[in-house]
C-alpha cells in the first residue's frame, strides 16, 4: 500500500505533468521552459527537477500519458461496442473528441507528435509511445480494410485511407475547439464522418 508521502509525491508529478501539457500545448517544445513549466504548477525549480531530470523527458512522459490514457479508453470502447467498421471509426473519433473536450491545451501537442509520427520524421519519442500510435494506425487501417471487404468504402488503397480518416478526425477537432461555445463531442464526430464518406464512402452523395 502507498504511504502518505509516496501518494503527496504522486499527487506532485500529476499536478506538473498538466501544467506541462498546459506549457506545451501553448509552445513549441523548443520555446517552453522548464521554469514555464514550474510556474503554472506553483512549484519550485528543484521539486522540478526532483520528478524529471529534463524537459525532454518531461515532454516524452507527458506525450506518454496522454496516449496511454486514450489507449485504454480506446479499448474499453471498442470491447463494449459492435456494429459495422464504419461505426466502429465513428467511435474512435468520438473517443479522440471526448479525450480532448475537456483538455483542449493537449489538442496542439497531439497533432504536432502526430505528424511527425505519420511522416516518419525522427522525432523524440519514446519508444513505448511510438508503439502505442502505431497500434492505434493499425486499429485504423483493420477497420478501414473490413469496410472495404464489406463494400462501404471506394477501393482504394487502405492506408490512404486509414490516413484520410485520420485527417478529418484532427480537423474536425481542430474546428470544434475554435468554436464558442466549443462544441459537443457528437457534433465533432459526425462531422469527422461525413467529410470521410462523402470523399470514400462508396455510394458518394452529391
Amino acid at each position: 500500500m502507498n504511504t502518505r508521502r509516496e501518494k503527496e509525491r504522486q499527487q506532485r508529478r500529476d499536478t506538473l505533468l498538466e501544467a506541462a501539457a498546459r506549457v506545451f500545448g501553448r509552445k513549441a517544445f523548443d520555446e517552453a521552459t522548464m521554469q514555464e513549466v514550474a510556474a503554472e504548477a506553483q512549484i519550485g525549480m528543484q521539486g522540478l527537477y526532483e520528478h524529471f531530470p529534463s524537459k525532454q523527458d518531461l515532454y516524452e512522459q507527458v506525450m506518454q500519458v496522454r496516449a496511454e490514457a486514450f489507449h485504454q479508453r480506446a479499448d474499453a470502447v471498442f470491447a463494449a461496442r459492435g456494429g459495422s467498421p464504419l461505426d466502429r471509426i465513428a467511435a474512435l473519433a468520438e473517443v479522440y473528441a471526448e479525450t480532448f473536450q475537456d483538455r483542449p491545451f493537449s489538442l496542439p501537442t497531439w497533432v504536432r507528435d502526430r505528424v511527425q509520427f505519420d511522416w516518419g520524421f525522427d522525432t523524440r519519442f519514446r519508444t513505448h509511445l511510438g508503439e502505442i500510435y502505431q497500434g492505434e494506425r493499425n486499429r485504423l487501417k483493420s477497420l478501414v480494410r473490413e469496410a472495404l471487404d464489406r463494400g462501404l468504402l471506394r477501393p482504394m488503397d487502405p492506408d490512404f485511407l486509414a490516413q484520410l480518416a485520420m485527417d478529418v478526425i484532427q480537423a474536425s477537432l481542430h474546428y470544434a475547439h475554435s468554436r464558442e461555445p466549443r462544441e459537443e463531442a457528437s457534433v465533432c464526430v459526425a462531422r469527422a464522418m461525413d467529410c470521410f464518406l462523402r470523399g470514400a464512402g462508396a455510394e458518394v452523395r452529391s
